[in-house]
C-alpha cells in the first residue's frame, strides 16, 4: 500500500520543434551561454481517454466472488505518474456503491499495456453477491511527472456500470453496548438474507475506533458460533468510540480482501452547544444563523482530495454563518465546530496537512499556528467561470481537545475573503469551542 514512487527519468524529447525536459537534466546538460536550462513545457494534466469494466454484468451467489477487470486509458506528453499507493494515488479509479467504510472502492491500478505517455492501467476486483444492483465507476484521475493533476467525477453515460445479480446474499447485524467499568461490546449475527440460516463457524473481522476504516486491510479475529452469533469486547475502548464488523472474502491480486458486508456501531452522539460558536459580539453585532443544509459542506470540515478516514470518528457538529461588513463591502463568515472520538481531531489535521501538500486542487497553506499550536490557515482559490476571475476563500482549521474548529471568510459573490478577518476570528472561535 505504500510502495515508493518510481525514479524520475532524465529524458528530453522534441515536441513540435521545442526541446522539453521531463526531469532534472544531468550536470553536463546545464545552462550555458549557448544552451539554456531545460524547462518542462507540459502545463496540461493527463487526458482520460477511456474508462471501462471488462464486462457489463455478472451473477454471483452466496460467499462466492467473480473477478472483473476495470481499466483506465490515459495519455500525457510528460508521462503519467505511477504512484498507486499514495494517499491520493495516481492513476486512480473509484467504484461505488459497494460495502465498506465509505461505500466506495479505490482499487490499486498497474499499467498493463502501452507506455507512460499513452497507456492503460488496470486492476482486477472480486465482485461479491452483496454488490447486488448496479455498481459504477464514479471518478477517475491521475497526475503526470510535470506535476499536473486531473480528477474527474463520472456520471450518466460517462460512468461505466456493472450490473450485479447477487443471490443467497450474506449479512451481519450489529449491536453496541457499554460495559460496566469502561469499554464497550459489539455483537450480532451472521446469516443468509434469503433463508435466515446462520453462517456457522465463520471468521469475521472486527475493529475499534479509527481502525474501522480498515485502511491497513481487514483481518479476521472472531468466529461465529453454531447459530451465527459473534461477540467482541473492547475493554479499553473510550466512551463513544466506534466498533465495526466485516465479512471479508478472497483478495484479488494486488488488492485488499474483498468486503462482502460491513457494519459500524452507532456510538453515542456528542452535542455541540450554541455557546461553542462565534457570537454576535464577536462579529460586530451581526446575527448568526444555523446552517441546516449542505451548502457549506466543503467547509464542514475541508477535505481536499478526500474523503478522509478520520471522518468515521466525527460525531456531532454545528455550523453557523453571518454576514459582516469589511471595507464597506459584505462578507460571509462560516463557523463549523465538530467533535471527534478518540484521536480523530488530531488525525484529521494530519490528513489535511498531507493532502494540501501533495494534492492541492486549489488549496494551499498560508500560515500555521494562527489559532493555537495545531492550526492551519488555508487559502482556497477557485475560478469563477461566469466572471472569468479567481476567487480566494480564507479558512482557518484548528484543534482544541477533541474538537475541530473551522472559521472561513468566504467573501461575497465573486469578491475575495479576507485573510486578516479569518485570522482574528479563529482565535476567538477556538476560545469559544473550549467549552466542549
Amino acid at each position: 500500500m505504500y510502495a515508493p514512487a518510481p525514479k524520475s527519468l532524465a529524458l528530453a524529447v522534441v515536441l513540435s520543434g521545442a526541446l522539453v525536459a521531463t526531469a532534472t537534466p544531468p550536470a553536463w546538460a546545464g545552462a550555458t551561454a549557448h544552451r539554456p536550462a531545460l524547462v518542462s513545457a507540459d502545463k496540461s494534466p493527463p487526458q482520460i481517454r477511456d474508462v471501462r469494466f471488462s464486462r457489463t454484468a455478472v451473477a454471483v451467489r452466496g460467499l462466492a466472488v467473480v473477478p472483473v477487470r476495470v481499466s483506465l486509458r490515459l495519455t500525457d506528453p510528460s508521462g503519467v505518474l505511477d504512484n498507486p499507493h499514495d494517499m491520493n494515488p495516481s492513476p486512480q479509479l473509484t467504484l461505488g456503491p459497494v460495502p465498506g467504510f465509505q461505500s466506495k472502492l479505490r482499487p490499486v491500478l498497474t499499467r498493463t499495456s502501452g507506455t507512460a505517455t499513452d497507456g492503460t492501467w488496470s486492476a482486477t476486483v472480486n465482485v461479491p453477491s452483496t454488490w447486488n444492483g448496479t455498481v459504477r465507476i464514479v471518478s477517475a484521475g491521475a497526475s503526470d511527472t510535470a506535476g499536473n493533476t486531473v480528477t474527474k467525477a463520472l456520471s450518466g453515460a460517462a460512468s461505466p456500470k456493472l450490473r450485479v445479480r447477487g443471490t443467497h446474499r450474506p449479512a451481519v447485524t450489529l449491536r453496541y453496548s457499554l460495559l460496566d467499568g469502561g469499554g464497550f461490546r459489539i455483537h450480532g449475527r451472521a446469516y443468509f438474507t434469503d433463508t435466515g440460516r446462520p453462517l456457522r463457524s465463520k471468521a469475521l473481522a472486527t475493529a475499534y475506533d479509527s481502525n474501522c476504516d480498515f485502511d491497513g486491510g481487514a483481518a479476521n479475529n472472531v468466529v461465529t458460533d453454531a447459530q451465527g452469533n459473534y461477540e467482541k469486547l473492547f475493554r479499553n475502548g473510550g466512551a463513544g468510540a466506534a466498533g465495526c464488523v466485516a465479512l471479508i472474502g478472497r483478495a484479488a491480486p494486488h488488492q485488499r480482501p474483498t468486503m462482502l458486508t460491513y457494519r459500524i456501531a452507532s456510538a453515542p452522539n456528542y452535542a455541540v452547544p450554541a455557546a461553542a460558536m462565534l457570537q454576535p459580539a464577536d462579529l460586530n453585532g451581526a446575527d448568526t444563523t444555523t446552517v441546516t443544509d449542505d451548502y457549506w459542506a466543503a467547509l464542514q470540515p475541508p477535505q481536499p482530495c478526500g474523503p478522509y478516514s478520520s471522518a468515521g470518528l466525527r460525531r456531532e457538529h454545528r455550523t453557523v454563518q453571518a454576514m459582516i461588513g469589511v471595507d464597506n463591502r459584505p462578507s460571509v463568515i462560516v463557523n463549523d465546530v465538530a467533535t471527534y472520538a478518540s484521536d480523530g481531531a488530531h488525525r484529521y489535521l494530519t490528513q489535511l496537512r498531507k493532502a494540501v501538500a501533495t494534492c492541492g486542487h486549489g488549496w494551499s497553506v498560508v500560515g500555521t499556528g494562527v489559532a493555537g499550536d495545531e492550526s492551519l490557515l488555508l487559502r482556497h482559490r477557485e475560478y469563477i467561470d461566469y466572471a472569468e476571475t479567481d476567487k480566494d476563500t480564507y479558512v482557518v482549521v484548528a484543534r482544541t481537545g477533541r474538537a475541530v474548529v473551522v472559521v472561513a471568510d468566504t467573501g461575497w459573490e465573486t469578491g475575495d475573503g479576507h485573510e486578516a478577518v479569518a485570522r482574528r476570528l479563529s482565535v476567538v472561535a477556538v476560545k469559544r469551542a473550549a467549552v466542549l
